[in-house]
């Protein structure tokens, strides 16, 4: 099983969209895939069709099949109460490793999307990451998040030895001045994958019917990269 974490500190940047349609990608290469929401807004959750749940169901690892190869974990609006829970524990940062993911041993991938924040469930998942996309767009206080992530990164890796990163732009639109000179400073980033995910409306008319913005190329594209990268 491979865990991927998608996170950014500052939010609006498309971390949601990201990891609805990475798993999509997988699920369409034939894998199982398991989203688990870790934002108590559920954005992903409403995404792929499903309520919020209570937490003793998210606790009690209550997974909810979407087809036959994706289903999801839906996050809870009293996040803050596990997370109160979780910082009384003894090992505050093994929660998730501990006690949710021996329950999706049978999915080939999970896919976590984090809120944009620091919080001891967003330490979780990078500690129990084998990969964390860092999903940045084309605005300098996204950029400006990137170097904060990294520094969050390098303290996690004094627990989780073997997490990497990759950093993905989102919304990019060729040619406009804002896109070009983010990937002038992202082509210094050691990270950077090079893979960019277009500007379209389409996904926004995607995710208003709740279903992946794959049928496009030019989108389907990028995330068979992104798909292929773990």
């Amino acid at each position: 099983m491979k865990t991927i974490a998608i996170a950014n500190r500052k939010g609006g940047v498309g971390k949601t969209t990201v990891a609805y349609n990475l798993g999509a990608a997988y699920a369409l290469a034939g894998h199982r895939v398991c989203f688990v929401d870790l934002d108590s807004q559920a954005n992903l959750s409403t995404l792929c069709g499903t309520e919020p749940s209570s937490l003793d169901s998210f606790k009690a690892t209550h997974v909810i099949d979407l087809s036959d190869r994706l289903a999801i974990l839906p996050a809870s609006k009293s996040f803050p109460i596990l997370e109160n829970e979780i910082n009384q524990l003894i090992d505050r940062n093994g929660y998730l490793r501990a006690r949710i993911l021996p329950h999706l041993s049978t999915f080939e991938y999970v896919i976590i999307d984090t809120a944009p924040s620091l919080s001891i469930l967003n330490i979780n998942a990078l500690c129990v990451a084998d990969m964390v996309y860092i999903v940045v767009n084309a605005d300098s206080f996204s950029l400006g998040g990137l170097v904060e992530m990294r520094e969050i990164l390098d303290q996690v890796r004094t627990i989780n030895t073997s997490l990497e990163y990759r950093i993905i732009l989102n919304a990019a639109i060729k040619g406009r001045r804002l896109t070009e000179a983010a990937l002038s400073a992202l082509r210094k980033e050691p990270g950077y994958l090079g893979i960019e995910i277009p500007n379209r409306q389409h996904f926004v008319d995607s995710n208003a019917l709740r279903k992946p913005a794959l049928d496009m190329p030019d989108i389907m594209e990028p995330f068979q990269k992104l798909a292929g990268e773990i």
